[in-house]
């Protein structure tokens, strides 16, 4: 079946993974109304479907944290905005510690999350033998509970995320290999899918290791 693609855009998005479906809507969430995301297959086919899709409010810096914190909050959002499952289970999460600096990792990674108003309990190595009797305690130092913490379907986060940026006015095509980024003066013009151009003035790359194929035939 041929595809009705438009001959022009503002912004193409290559690959229609959990990323390339979260820059969709997003840029729509951001008011960019003229996007055009292609997907050389289905959505989630490449690597997204088999990912952990474990979601983790805990990070490493503040700005990792709050991150994490706002893809919760989406995901619950969205599920309720779009009518779409994104399999969210929230049953909780345990780091623990069995050295001296890991435990001052995780405390100190603890408190930059409770800036940011994240559920979490910092609990020492007599607490976590409380709350967990069956667990070996003795080479501990501590731990910390992130009751708000779980899982979701990668693949039902992405179809969520893709029909949250349809709604926003993105135009979502399967089925659409590029073929080349087409460039003039040093700079992206457009796309080639399927034997047809499409001109835009921005290219997202979001196909993750195959994006080594596309960059070569560019020359990066």
């Amino acid at each position: 079946m041929e595809k009705n693609y438009t001959s022009s855009t503002k912004v193409v998005v290559i690959g229609g993974g959990v990323i390339g479906c979260s820059v969709a809507y997003h840029l729509t969430k951001f008011g960019w109304k003229d996007v055009v995301l292609l997907e050389r297959d289905q959505l989630t086919s490449g690597t997204t479907w088999h990912a952990a899709g474990l979601v983790s409010q805990l990070g490493p810096t503040a700005a990792v944290t709050k991150i994490r914190k706002y893809t919760l909050d989406l995901y619950k959002k969205l599920e309720k905005e779009v009518d779409h499952s994104a399999g969210l289970r929230i049953n909780g999460a345990l780091s623990i510690a069995q050295t001296e600096g890991r435990w001052q990792e995780l405390q100190r990674q603890a408190t930059t999350a409770q800036l940011y108003d994240v559920d979490i309990q910092i609990l020492d190595k007599d607490q976590m033998k409380k709350n967990y009797p069956m667990m070996h305690t003795e080479d501990l130092k501590g731990g910390v509970l992130m009751p708000g913490d779980g899982a979701a379907d990668p693949s039902g986060v992405t179809h969520m995320l893709a029909k949250g940026a349809r709604q926003g006015g993105a135009k979502i095509f399967e089925q659409s290999p590029v073929e080349k980024i087409l460039t003039k003066n040093g700079r992206v013009h457009g796309v080639r899918v399927n034997g047809k151009d499409i001109e835009c003035e921005y290219v997202v790359l979001a196909t993750g290791m195959w994006s080594r194929q596309i960059g070569e035939k560019m020359g990066v």
